[in-house]
């Protein structure tokens, strides 16, 4: 960080182009905010679009669940139960691999984060006293 100079001692002019040198920074200050802020709204847009494809991929396989293992109301022949099956599997499967990738980012930042806050259990010093003690039933039989 900049030491500011003591503004008593400088003289009109050095006052002037102080003046100037932090009108320029608050300036830049200004745009980069401006940038900052049009990422983020972009970055929400993003969240929110994937939230929706996300709300609707679930929402189908939850269709398709229904559909293959729910009762069914009408009968089909053999051909068209297999037809069916056949179609509502690979619909499954891809909507399956779908929501994968799209929770893959949620996955590994929620791994890392819980392995960062995880507490890690440490051996005791060396120059501690450690006692064993194992506890055995006095008897073993019902």
């Amino acid at each position: 960080m900049k030491m500011l100079p003591d503004l008593s001692q400088l003289t009109h002019e050095q006052l002037l182009e102080f003046t100037r040198q932090l009108a320029m920074q608050h300036q830049s200050l200004a745009q980069s905010n401006q940038e900052l802020e049009k990422s983020n709204q972009q970055l929400d847009a993003k969240v929110q679009h994937l939230s929706i494809l996300n709300q609707k991929y679930e929402h189908e396989l939850a269709l398709f669940k229904k559909h293959k293992f729910g009762s069914k109301n009408e009968h089909l022949t053999a051909k068209q139960i297999h037809l069916w099956d056949e179609a509502v599997e690979e619909d499954i499967a891809a909507v399956d691999l779908e929501l994968e990738r799209l929770n893959a980012d949620k996955t590994d930042a929620a791994t890392q984060k819980a392995t960062v806050n995880k507490p890690k259990r440490r051996l005791l010093p060396d120059h501690l006293h450690t006692i064993r003690i194992e506890h055995e039933p006095a008897s073993t039989q019902c």
